[in-house]
């Protein structure tokens, strides 16, 4: 189709595509991503509706790889047994081949010699202006893009992977940051804007912080946090664990450094601990959050943190 940067138009059977694509680059087991990310009932449609009645799709697949180049004889391009194919735009097309004993050609824009970052960029480009991407997944692709535009974005996500990613985090894989482990409940998309709000806020102590500063007092406060019932961090069945009183918790963060100023860059944990300990954790259990969540939600939650943490107000 054209040569800077390479792209390539072709027919590829389904069955053959399928094994050789995934949804999300950093997925191992493609059919498992495809199976989190894909609407069985809209593919299963798409399956009967064209390709059990053979007819062929008006739109291409776009994919995306980082082999740079394919060999091209006649009207034939040449690709490896061994490629894999980032499926950009086209998944729930594409799947549902898995529905279908018919096997459809498949239209195919391929974008060569790609790179993780720019994948991601593409994928953004595509997927954000047709419908909305995942907010985990959208923050993972932030990191690897780095938007020009959003410097506070970046710190928050960078601050979110090494959080998950570092063993001595209290965060250390705590965090889904794809939106794709169902079983993680503490999800990115929930974490890294309520960080972005803490570290760009406008006169605040962090906003000019370095990224290592930032870091560790997000560190030393998790420590904090973790040790008011380690035993129930451990086994993730301890209020502090829950998504939404961690995204409230991050709010009082946020009132402690607006009281204390820079000098809360130099807190340890047990600077912190002073004033988590005022927390009863009766009063975030299970039935008094759900209740939270059918009123006011964060709005509640923050509210009962914030008023033992500070029964005198923010002093």
């Amino acid at each position: 189709m054209q040569e800077r940067p390479r792209i390539y138009v072709c027919g590829i059977p389904g069955h053959w595509l399928l094994k050789h694509s995934t949804p999300s680059w950093r997925i191992e087991d493609p059919e498992k991503g495809f199976q989190r990310i894909v609407k069985e009932q809209r593919a299963t449609e798409i399956a009967i509706a064209v390709l059990d009645q053979q007819r062929t799709f008006p739109n291409a697949l776009v994919l995306a790889t980082d082999v740079d180049r394919f060999a091209i004889k006649g009207s034939k391009i040449r690709i490896p047994g061994k490629i894999r194919f980032l499926v950009v735009d086209g998944q729930h097309r594409l799947w549902a081949q898995k529905h279908s004993r018919y096997e459809a050609t498949y239209a195919c824009l391929l974008h060569v010699g790609l790179t993780e970052p720019q994948m991601a960029k593409l994928f953004i480009e595509i997927n954000d202006t047709q419908k909305r991407v995942p907010s985990s997944l959208r923050w993972d692709l932030v990191r690897l893009v780095r938007p020009e535009d959003d410097p506070f974005g970046i710190k928050a996500a960078e601050s979110v992977w090494e959080l998950s990613s570092q063993k001595d985090s209290p965060l250390f894989q705590r965090v889904d940051l794809t939106g794709e482990q169902h079983e993680i409940k503490l999800k990115q998309g929930s974490l890294a804007p309520e960080i972005k709000i803490l570290i760009s806020r406008k006169k605040g102590p962090l906003r000019d912080a370095g990224f290592d500063e930032q870091y560790d007092t997000l560190v030393n406060y998790f420590a904090a946090i973790r040790s008011l019932d380690a035993d129930g961090w451990r086994r993730g069945t301890a209020p502090f664990a829950k998504a939404r009183v961690i995204r409230a918790l991050l709010r009082i963060l946020d009132d402690i450094a607006q009281l204390h100023g820079k000098e809360v860059v130099e807190y340890n944990a047990g600077r912190f601990r002073q004033y988590l300990r005022h927390i009863d954790e009766a009063s975030l259990a299970d039935e008094r959050i759900r209740a939270a969540q059918g009123r006011a939600g964060m709005k509640e939650i923050y509210t009962i943190i914030h008023d033992q943490v500070f029964p005198n107000g923010n002093e």
